[in-house]
């Protein structure tokens, strides 16, 4: 048998004063973000007020009753060349190959008359949908929790920007519902008798996802309680802890650009593990135009080391080079 990895220090934040106006709670909070954030880069938020049971009972069923042929019609390019969407779609299992499959959706404001969309900028797409006879409570259910988990980062955002010495709102303006480049992956990992060849890492710990840095503002992510995922400490690999009720947080490549590294992304990775569960992250993104300029954080000494860079580019530039570094997801 195994013996056990030790588990990284990934302590659990009750965000509920950041939406009340108790500044000396507010500090507080920001305090234990700060030090999540310099320690092993994860917390978990609690008291968010989302139905994570109904999250997850929608997104069981929508997997449950998906056909093989409706995946492939929502299935994005990489795996069906008559769609032109390479982020919204079914990211689809192929069989012998790649076990997990996904939907990927966007910010619901993008509709055909989104001045993005009307320019044909990359990354904005309209959400096409499963059939909504068939999936009767998918479409409203995915397009609320879009604006629900787009709320939460936000205030998950204001706890950042006090833990930085900036006012509240820091970010607030880069991360309006009309343009922000967002999105919810809904993904499963199955169970298989024969699954398919997983990857291994340098250590030799099996692996369903490479290591990897989000390509995000922050990561607010729920998931089944099946331990799976690993960071990487001073010490080598940690394992992070499980939640069945809290979103475990941790902050993308722009936040530590735009920190200087202050608050760097965590390097982690997916461990292989044969069992059904669900990996539901919510990716927050600024909008395309969005601009942070660079900042040395209030207590740091160094200089500033970063150019300002445009979201858009950023996001656009991070997506391809994960691609290219851990494969098609």
């Amino acid at each position: 048998m195994p013996i056990p990895m030790p588990s990284a220090h990934v302590p659990t934040i009750d965000i509920s004063p950041l939406s009340g106006s108790d500044a000396d709670a507010k500090s507080r909070v920001a305090r234990e973000i700060h030090d999540a954030c310099r320690g092993s880069g994860f917390f978990y938020a609690s008291h968010h007020g989302v139905d994570v049971q109904l999250l997850q009972d929608v997104v069981n069923e929508f997997h449950r009753t998906m056909t093989d042929q409706e995946k492939y019609d929502l299935a994005i390019h990489a795996y069906n060349k008559a769609n032109p969407h390479i982020r919204n779609g079914y990211y689809m299992a192929v069989k012998g190959k790649k076990a997990v499959e996904s939907f990927c959706y966007l910010n619901p404001a993008f509709t055909d008359d989104h001045p993005m969309i009307k320019a044909g900028t990359p990354l904005h797409e309209v959400n096409r949908w499963p059939d909504e006879e068939r999936h009767p409570r998918f479409r409203s259910f995915c397009e609320s929790y879009y604006r629900q988990m787009l709320r939460l980062s936000t205030v998950i955002m204001r706890g950042l920007a006090l833990a930085l010495g900036k006012p509240e709102h820091f970010f607030d303006a880069a991360l309006a519902e009309a343009d922000t480049l967002s999105s919810v992956s809904l993904i499963r990992y199955p169970y298989l008798e024969d699954y398919p060849p997983v990857k291994t890492g340098p250590d030799g710990t099996k692996l369903s996802f490479e290591d990897h840095l989000d390509v995000s503002m922050i990561t607010v992510l729920f998931q089944t309680e099946v331990q799976n995922l690993q960071v990487e400490t001073v010490d080598g690999w940690r394992d992070l802890p499980t939640s069945g009720e809290d979103f475990l947080v941790n902050c993308g490549t722009y936040l530590g650009h735009v920190t200087n590294d202050y608050f760097p992304a965590p390097n982690h990775r997916v461990k292989f593990v044969n069992a059904e569960r669900l990996s539901l992250p919510f990716f927050l993104n600024a909008g395309h135009h969005a601009v942070i300029d660079p900042f040395v954080p209030e207590g740091a000494a160094e200089p500033v080391k970063n150019a300002p860079l445009p979201y858009g580019e950023y996001l656009q530039h991070g997506l391809r080079a994960l691609i290219v570094k851990n494969g098609q997801t």
